[in-house]
């Protein structure tokens, strides 16, 4: 038997305007529904209900795609029971949306489909003799639950549950609904069955939250998808919705740390994350001691200094009271060399250590995260969200100061 693939004209039935229908839009809503209805239920093999759920879409809203969707459905039934009324009508509807859409886009698959079955009812006997009457049977009444959460099972009535889309024959009244998936909250509701419909019960589950410890510096900040979020600590609880999401913690001094997460809806997860300093507040550190040694040696130079010239003054005095040979005069020219050259050594390392301080605190009071890591656009979004205002970043001004006997600097600043 000659085989194709033939699908639901999902397309193009819902694109005319409301406007274009004689129909009120309660009746163009009720047939959108009754359509997806009878696509799920053609999707989820069961023709009998997507028969029963195109069928009343057609009867609200006549469109020449509805047709070729039911013909669908009766060719498909044909092939479950061979029933001849479901081919006849598979027949009659692939005749009719040609000849209403005479340019449609499935025109190919009815001409493909017609040439399938109506082969098969020629070979049936007797199928044009006129059939005695036989009473129409009572339509049947269903219920059909759809649910967009991943992995839903639903149940109908206390009944054990089972995947969606679930349809069920039900008596005609009130019947009770309960719907759950893993990461999602479930539902529960009350529906009504009317005799002999398809009754469409479309139930949308609210995700659980995931929550996100997070264990870092407590004076850290943490960034979430490009937002401010939290300052840092140990296990600060976050609740996020499950996917992907981007975490940022930054901290003055310290590069910043990305982490791309995948978080699952209703699940815990820990992380940890370690700051590493940045090689500029290694170097500044490295100034401020460098700074400290430089000060240290120039005390140091100093008190040799001051110890020099005592030394000095008590061969002046020795000499003034009982006169000095040739070497003591050599000694006390000695001492005067070396106070001098401790002076300079003082000064030298005094400004050593000024510049080295000064240059660590440029280092250290600029040395700031790098916002674009902290604002860039996140997996989940498109665009970077704005930075909120933040507070004034640290700054140092530095002014050169020159005076008589010497020179120095004013150094200022906001912190």
């Amino acid at each position: 038997m000659k085989r194709a693939a033939f699908g639901l004209a999902l397309c193009c039935a819902w694109l005319v305007p409301a406007a274009s229908f004689a129909d009120p839009p309660s009746d163009l809503d009720r047939a959108k529904d009754s359509f997806k209805a009878g696509a799920t239920a053609y999707a989820a093999g069961d023709y009998l209900a997507a028969i029963q759920a195109l069928d009343a879409a057609y009867q609200l809203t006549p469109l020449p795609a509805i047709a070729f969707s039911l013909g669908q459905a009766e060719r498909r039934q044909y092939f479950v029971d061979h029933s001849r009324d479901h081919l006849g009508r598979a027949i009659s509807l692939f005749r009719r949306y040609i000849d209403l859409s005479p340019t449609g886009s499935r025109r190919a698959d009815a001409l493909d489909a017609l040439s399938q079955l109506e082969p098969l009812a020629a070979s049936l006997p007797k199928l044009g003799a006129p059939a005695p009457h036989v009473e129409e049977p009572a339509r049947r009444t269903r219920v059909l639950i759809t649910s967009d959460a991943p992995g839903a099972r639903a149940s109908l009535d206390g009944a054990t549950s089972a995947p969606t889309p679930l349809i069920r024959e039900v008596e005609p009244g009130k019947h009770r609904v309960l719907v759950e998936a893993p990461g999602f909250f479930r539902s529960q509701r009350d529906v009504t069955a009317i005799a002999g419909e398809l009754l469409p019960t479309p139930i949308s589950l609210r995700e659980r939250p995931s929550t996100l410890s997070i264990w870092t510096s407590a004076s850290a900040d943490i960034y979430v998808d490009g937002e401010f979020l939290s300052a840092g600590g140990d296990g600060v609880l976050v609740q996020l919705a499950g996917g992907k999401h981007r975490l940022a913690v930054a901290q003055k001094g310290h590069k910043v740390a990305v982490r791309n997460l995948v978080l699952e809806r209703g699940k815990a997860q820990t992380i940890r994350v370690e700051l590493e300093q940045t090689p500029q507040r290694i170097a500044s550190q490295a100034l401020f001691i460098g700074g400290g040694a430089a000060l240290g040696a120039s005390l140091v130079a100093s008190a040799l200094a001051v110890r020099a010239e005592g030394d000095a003054e008590d061969f002046l005095a020795t000499r003034n009271y009982r006169g000095g040979t040739l070497g003591d005069v050599i000694r006390y020219n000695g001492t005067v060399a070396d106070r001098d050259r401790y002076r300079v050594g003082a000064a030298v390392c005094l400004t050593a250590s000024v510049g080295f301080f000064i240059t660590g605190l440029f280092l250290h009071v600029l040395d700031e995260p790098n916002p674009q890591l902290l604002y860039r656009a996140s997996p989940r979004s498109g665009p970077s969200p704005l930075p909120r205002a933040a507070a004034p970043r640290a700054s140092v001004q530095v002014a050169p100061l020159v005076y008589a006997g010497g020179f120095g600097a004013m150094v200022g600043g906001m912190f």
